[in-house]
């Protein structure tokens, strides 16, 4: 006499269907429900052939995401230009090369998200007050809806404090261009007005384009420099920080994130014969490093529906590339950004980085122990 399986015995059929067929389990019920046989001839699983294989491409994209610090998968994939013909890590080939090129925006992004780990951003403390005297003499501008060609900056400072204003400790300077995105950073050792004024000289001195405005906070030899050099020096409104919004760290451009913190982190720096060794960093592999190879956003408009506002923006560029396009950069100045920028590999820049941000760390921890002990 026939008797027909129970729950578990169906359940145990259909996992063996599964194994043998190599079918959906949903496909091979339906199929059965229509009383139908079936043979299976599949020499593989169905749908599209894969054509960016996970165990080819996840290690040169891991690789290159951290080389590129970690960037979006937008400005990574614009970024490939720049980064791919340097490549020689890995045993990678032509082909492979090519496929990472090739590669959309979404793929990109689909790799990355099995990369990615969650992390917790601390807020660091504002150090910037400004004398109610100099808020008189100093008029207020936000430029950057009128920008249209470089000179026309941003800068603040970020205070190297940990959790406590008191005392003396280290400060950087994050001066940035407002149409190409070009940021250059000095690190400071208090922040006196005088300090802050020749630092600024020293970036203005740095920068490949001629300095035509800067907003940032007021002091009076800052004051005076600029209008000596005759740079129209402007601030923020109080209480509205996204006037100064590219450089700002709690801000959709947020370069003092980006350019500082990523960097050098939140926790206190307060020995003065670290300073050389950050502007060493800031100089010679960091600055380079972002000015030249990784892609940024930038603003394109801002559309007001109802209560909200919508936001788009342009097609991720280097700040190095937006001046070479710009008119307003001489030939002369473009061709020493070229010779420039053909001096270095971006993979030489992360790794000679991360070697003295390590010895950096190290002279940190060793000043921090004997600081501790003599107290």
């Amino acid at each position: 006499m026939f008797c027909w399986p129970n729950k578990k015995e169906k359940t145990k059929l259909l996992d063996h269907a599964i194994q043998v067929t190599g079918l959906h389990r949903k496909s091979i019920t339906r199929t059965l429900k229509k009383g139908k046989l079936f043979i299976n001839n599949r020499k593989g699983s169905s749908g599209t052939k894969i054509l960016y294989p996970t165990d080819l491409l996840l290690k040169h994209i891991d690789y290159l995401w951290h080389s590129m610090e970690r960037i979006s998968s937008k400005r990574m994939k614009e970024g490939f230009n720049d980064w791919l013909p340097y490549y020689r890590e890995n045993d990678i080939d032509n082909r492979t090369k090519y496929l990472l090129q090739k590669m959309s925006i979404s793929t990109l992004e689909r790799f990355l998200k099995q990369l990615r780990t969650k992390s917790t951003i601390t807020k660091g403390i504002a150090s910037t007050s400004s004398a109610r005297y100099m808020k008189n003499k100093v008029p207020i501008n936000t430029l950057d809806s009128t920008v249209t060609r470089p000179g026309y900056t941003q800068a603040d400072t970020v205070a190297h404090c940990g959790d406590k204003l008191i005392g003396e400790f280290i400060n950087s300077i994050t001066v940035t261009d407002i149409f190409s995105g070009w940021t250059v950073n000095a690190s400071i050792f208090t922040k006196t007005a005088l300090e802050v004024k020749d630092a600024l000289e020293s970036i203005q001195k740095e920068i490949p384009f001629k300095l035509i405005a800067i907003n940032t906070d007021s002091n009076v030899p800052v004051f005076n420099h600029f209008k000596k050099e005759k740079v129209v020096f402007t601030r923020s409104r109080p209480y509205k920080k996204n006037d100064n919004c590219y450089v700002r760290e709690d801000t959709r451009e947020q370069k003092n994130y980006t350019h500082v913190r990523e960097l050098f982190g939140y926790q206190r720096i307060d020995h003065l014969e670290l300073k050389e060794i950050m502007n060493d960093i800031y100089i010679n592999y960091w600055n380079p490093l972002q000015n030249y190879f990784l892609p940024t956003f930038k603003l394109k408009e801002k559309i007001i529906v109802g209560a909200k506002i919508k936001k788009s923006y342009g097609k991720p560029q280097t700040p190095y590339k937006r001046l070479m396009e710009s008119v307003n950069l001489t030939e002369e100045d473009k061709e020493q950004l070229s010779l420039t920028k053909k001096r270095y590999n971006p993979f030489t820049l992360k790794k000679e980085l991360e070697k003295k941000l390590s010895i950096f760390f190290t002279k940190l921890n060793e000043l921090n122990k004997t600081k501790k002990e003599i107290a």
